[in-house]
């Protein structure tokens, strides 16, 4: 683990920030070299950038076919940079207010804190959704959740801003059928960076974190 200051950075985190500054390298070279028409040079910077992206692209789908999915429990906090997240609770319920559920309401209330220091941050790609044991995902429920903020208990948005080491709820609502088996949410951060970063969860190809959401 490295330290950017205050903020740690994993080895894949090093390795993707070196790997962008060596293509912006790469490219910068391959410009001079086709301004100056040294094409010797142009095709030696133009085979060894497409070998290293390559090589990146084969070890990122390889890591993310192979690496085991990471299962937390509820409460376990997990962390994006500074801005972090838990599931705190989930409940099941046939109806909210006087809007029925198609199969089942899971109203999941999620925990949203701050390691920042000084300054207040949002994470504006933030999202949740549900996965079920067939792989099935589940977006959360637009009529469910309007119903919930109706009578004044949906919390905050997600993509709030939240203060240096504060915090803020966030409840979200699903509606899912009935037979519904081992469900787990899903939390997102938005895709880029993340989708090309060799071991992240959201990695293209990589099994998400998921947190079974077991009452």
């Amino acid at each position: 683990m490295f330290m950017i200051g205050d903020s740690p950075i994993n080895i894949f985190d090093l390795v993707f920030l070196l790997s962008v500054l060596f293509v912006l390298l790469s490219l910068l070279g391959l410009l001079i070299a086709l301004v100056m028409r040294r094409w010797a040079m142009l095709r030696r910077l133009a085979l060894g950038l497409a070998i290293y992206v390559g090589v990146y692209a084969l070890v990122l789908i390889g890591s993310g076919l192979l690496t085991p999915q990471h299962v937390m429990a509820m409460h376990e906090v997990r962390c994006f940079d500074d801005w972090c997240a838990s599931v705190e609770k989930v409940e099941r319920q046939p109806a909210i207010g006087d809007v029925q559920a198609q199969g089942v309401f899971y109203v999941v209330t999620v925990q949203v804190t701050s390691r920042a220091r000084g300054i207040s941050q949002r994470a504006r790609g933030a999202a949740v959704y549900v996965l079920d044991d067939q792989g099935v995902r589940h977006e959360p429920s637009l009529q469910g959740q309007q119903a919930l903020e109706m009578a004044g208990l949906a919390g905050l948005p997600l993509t709030s801003r939240v203060d240096a080491g504060g915090s803020f709820t966030s409840i979200t609502v699903f509606d899912l059928p009935s037979d519904t088996e081992h469900p787990a949410l899903v939390h997102t951060h938005g895709t880029f960076p993340g989708v090309i970063i060799i071991g992240y969860d959201q990695s293209f190809l990589h099994r998400p974190t998921i947190v079974p959401l077991v009452e």
